[in-house]
């Protein structure tokens, strides 16, 4: 009998070596991509701009003692548009397709890494058609749409609870709260277990920062004799031992006892004739809860910050409602929630005139692509009448586009329909908070005045 799919245990068998080509552009960045503080007061949007004008193929250093030899930054629409309708060449599966994965063997969180690793968007070919397969009956038009019913009543709710005379963090009050009531639905998740996902949320957007700082301090008390503070790392492990445990608990429940919900679609799928491995569990349970949740909670409270900034705006959407589903897309594409994927080179080939050898890395910014003044007139503006937003790549393009798109768009229109009917005069009342994170624009808070 065959082993159970795993990409992790072929990817923790690979040794690297450098790049195969020398970079076409000479041109030196000031700013590290990997430095995670750099994202803590949104996406480098300038910094995007002068690798798109100068160098929109970049070959960018490797994570401090990181064993890879550094990553190619693409920045550029067109380029990023190449990579990611050509799977064959360039692979989700060969190395995975996020930066959250990068760190030597000896520093990586044996459960988190693996998790990070051994799940759908890491797929190629016909083992990703067939688990994708398994989902899509929860994400078509009929489904969605009798969704949107429950959903639009939460929105209600939530709004209900709101007292405009009080101070209101709208992540806390709104934002983060829809899409677990969302994603729960979907899953079934039981209402009293929903705002445990809340929490996990929330140490799954440090996760990568924890790990990172941790190293730091090893490294500093290697040269200091220092000891490390071992408390907030003590705390994290139990949170995500937590978090696990309970996934696999309710997988486990569901492969004896499936019901019409997501979570049985994946605890019984099978790859190659096999059940999905523990780790692939893992890794799906993760994926649900960080990638079908955080996108649309960053989304909803992006838009506020949005409006307030563009005043104009806000007034012609309330002027004009029949406008929503463009603001939609225009704010997606100003937001960009998820910051990048990563794809594997499988042999040598060309991007952007930058030729690259076989198994070299590639990071996609899609921020940096939504801001495209080849695609986007006058980028950096927010109208919501733009002819063209939908072109945006924040859900990604090709067999691995977001297969949550019709239901997070659901979700914006139901709230934003009712947000401005209810608070037309809704806006920013003071500074955002937002983790240190360059996978997802992760917006921790928004106070909002109304």
């Amino acid at each position: 009998m065959t082993e159970p799919v795993s990409i992790s245990n072929a990817i923790a068998k690979k040794t690297f070596s450098s790049n195969a080509h020398l970079p076409i552009h000479e041109f030196e960045s000031d700013v590290n991509l990997t430095d995670l503080d750099l994202f803590t007061n949104g996406q480098p949007f300038d910094q995007f701009k002068k690798m798109r004008e100068k160098a929109p193929v970049y070959l960018h250093a490797p994570f401090l003692n990181d064993p890879e030899p550094g990553f190619w930054s693409l920045t550029r629409h067109e380029d990023i548009l190449k990579v990611s309708s050509d799977p064959k060449t360039f692979s989700s599966q060969a190395g995975t397709g996020t930066m959250i994965t990068l760190g030597s063997e000896d520093r990586r969180h044996p459960k988190l890494w693996r998790s990070a690793v051994d799940h759908m968007l890491n797929l190629d070919g016909d083992l990703h058609i067939n688990l994708r397969r398994e989902h899509m009956p929860f994400f078509k038009p009929n489904y969605v749409a009798d969704l949107r019913i429950k959903v639009s009543a939460k929105v209600q709710s939530l709004l209900d609870d709101i007292n405009p005379n009080e101070p209101c963090n709208f992540v806390t009050a709104f934002s983060q709260q829809l899409p677990i009531f969302t994603l729960s639905e979907i899953l079934g998740i039981p209402e009293a277990d929903r705002q445990k996902l809340v929490t996990w949320m929330e140490f799954l957007e440090l996760a990568q920062y924890i790990q990172v700082e941790q190293m730091k301090k090893e490294l500093e008390g290697q040269k200091t004799n220092e000891p490390v503070n071992t408390d907030m790392l003590e705390m994290f492990n139990n949170m995500i031992d937590e978090m696990f445990e309970y996934g696999r608990d309710i997988m486990n429940a569901k492969r004896k006892n499936p019901s019409d919900d997501l979570l049985s679609a994946i605890a019984n799928a099978e790859l190659e004739g096999q059940q999905l491995s523990p780790e692939f569990l893992d890794g799906s349970w993760l994926l649900i809860i960080f990638a079908g949740n955080d996108t649309t909670r960053n989304t909803l409270s992006g838009a506020i910050k949005l409006l307030t900034e563009n005043p104009d705006q806000k007034q012609k959407l309330i002027d004009n409602p029949e406008l929503m589903p463009n603001f939609l897309q225009e704010c997606i594409r100003m937001i960009s929630p998820v910051m990048h994927m990563r794809r594997t080179t499988t042999c040598e080939t060309e991007v952007g005139g930058q030729l690259m050898g076989p198994g070299e890395k590639l990071v996609m910014w899609y921020g940096a692509a939504n801001r495209d003044p080849d695609i986007f007139v006058n980028p950096d503006k927010f109208d919501i009448k733009r002819v063209n937003a939908d072109k945006h790549l924040a859900f990604g393009i090709g067999r691995h586009t977001c297969i949550g798109k019709p239901v997070a768009l659901m979700q914006l229109e139901e709230s934003y329909k009712q947000i401005l009917a209810r608070f037309p005069d809704i806006r920013m009342s003071g500074d955002w908070k937002v983790a240190p994170n360059n996978f997802v624009h992760a917006i921790q808070e928004m106070p909002v005045k109304f």
